[in-house]
């Protein structure tokens, strides 16, 4: 019996006149709504509406504290939820609305991990499904846009302007992703005046590398080269006076010959 049908039911029961469901089914929906949180408020609610008092009998369900630690057990099955959770197990096998909520988290996080982070387009070269977006502001330059397969990293506040009333919001300056077990490539903003901005390109691990970087920008008829970089160790290098248009960054890697691709759009923002 679903939520919905539960709280019709329960209405009908409740509404003077109308032809009574089956016992069976009546029951059914009494239990429903006395096991499940969320049933209980609204057919409360609607008590509330219609007499002008709340119902005299307000069972504790403690879904409250069960719900902020729903995330724990979405990747467990119900024997290792019984084994590291065990309080969470108990609610959960008596109450409803949570299980329903953890049945949309686990639907949310199989849908998100199905979705492919990067796309094949030849035999050694794979591209990010998404593509990153760099805003030119007045103040900083900033990342709006990263794929799926990229991680943001820290958030900075830029300096308030003079006369301006609204607090600056945060800002992301640099994103990473892993090329391989260990070892990842962060792309950040460096600086912006307005019109340009300046990129900056490294690797995390002193090891890691050498990586060829080529920066492409796309034209209509072709895709000429910008630039062509080598990335060794952490040591950064710096792309400077970027200019608002679309590119792609290529990253290979000579050991197995992968090249990951990644679309970069830069535009002007506020």
């Amino acid at each position: 019996m679903t939520h919905a049908e539960a709280i019709d039911i329960v209405r009908t029961l409740a509404t003077a006149g109308a032809t009574r469901p089956d016992p069976a089914v009546c029951e059914a929906a009494t239990v429903h709504v006395a096991r499940c949180s969320d049933c209980w408020a609204t057919v409360a609610g609607l008590h509330e509406a219609a007499t002008g008092a709340a119902p005299e009998a307000q069972p504790s369900f403690g879904c409250e504290a069960v719900r902020d630690r729903l995330y724990l057990l979405v990747d467990l099955d119900v024997g290792a939820i019984a084994r590291a959770h065990a309080p969470l197990a108990r609610h959960l096998g008596w109450c409803l609305a949570c299980r329903s909520r953890l049945a949309e988290m686990i639907a949310v996080e199989r849908d998100v991990a199905a979705t492919p982070r990067w796309i094949e387009l030849a035999e050694r070269t794979i591209e990010a499904a998404g593509r990153l977006v760099v805003r030119i502001g007045r103040r900083a330059a900033s990342l709006v846009e990263i794929p799926d397969a990229f991680l943001p990293g820290p958030a900075v506040v830029p300096l308030a302007v003079r006369g301006e009333r609204d607090e600056p919001a945060p800002i992301v300056q640099s994103t990473r992703v892993e090329l391989a077990p260990g070892v990842w490539a962060e792309v950040g903003v460096d600086t912006a005046d307005g019109e340009r901005v300046g990129l900056s390109l490294r690797l995390s691990t002193a090891h890691a590398g050498p990586l060829t970087v080529n920066l492409r920008e796309q034209r209509a008829d072709d895709a000429a080269l910008v630039g062509r970089y080598t990335l060794r160790g952490t040591e950064p290098v710096l792309v400077r006076d970027m200019w608002p248009g679309s590119f792609v960054l290529e990253l290979h890697d000579p050991r197995d010959t992968r090249t990951y691709r990644v679309r970069l759009d830069i535009g002007p923002g506020a």
